[in-house]
């Protein structure tokens, strides 16, 4: 295992802007680390089994998926993605015809809760911006979080602070968050 080095990483916001040099860096990061992020998912869904309480499953087919923020390492390689998927949601939900769902990713060497909360930050502040690049139809910003680490008391109350507020969880044990999105439509 390689050292971590905590200089400060490079944190790129890219939704909407993703050229072709990028599209092949993150192409070759998925196809590094797919994999292992597909069966940390299933590890999560496994260790957490179902939660009783309210259930929240408003999964519909995937309409788009974009990078919105990447981090690199001190080479300039990729080490961390958040991307955002718009779904149509169920009516009864109440929460509008549509959502993007978060998710991230960082490389396992490269994980620290600095880099994390730099990483997510810079998602959240640079999509809160665009307005205009957002679909419209999206009135909220869905979080699902299966990483029991994510499910502590200290991390429900940092997504407190940044303007999430918990739905429930869902048949795959995680907690669902929700953080309301401006929206604009413009003819």
């Amino acid at each position: 295992m390689r050292a971590l080095n905590l200089a400060d990483p490079r944190i790129e916001f890219v939704f909407g802007e993703v050229n072709d040099q990028l599209r092949s860096e993150l192409k070759a990061f998925w196809k590094q680390h797919g994999q292992a992020y597909q069966e940390e998912l299933r590890s999560f869904r496994l260790a957490s089994g179902s939660h009783a309480g309210q259930h929240f499953d408003p999964l519909k087919k995937p309409l788009l998926r974009q990078p919105v923020a990447i981090s690199r390492d001190q080479i300039g390689a990729i080490n961390g993605v958040v991307f955002v998927v718009l779904r149509a949601l169920e009516s009864s939900l109440g929460l509008g015809s549509h959502a993007y769902f978060q998710r991230m990713y960082i490389n396992p060497l490269s994980r620290h809760p600095r880099l994390a909360n730099q990483l997510f930050r810079a998602f959240l502040q640079g999509f809160d911006r665009e307005v205009e690049k957002r679909d419209h139809r999206a009135k909220v910003l869905l979080s699902e979080n299966i990483n029991p680490g994510l499910q502590r008391a200290s991390m429900r109350r940092y997504f407190s602070r940044l303007g999430f507020q918990m739905l429930g969880g869902n048949k795959l044990g995680g907690e669902v968050w929700c953080k309301k999105l401006e929206t604009r439509f413009h003819f």
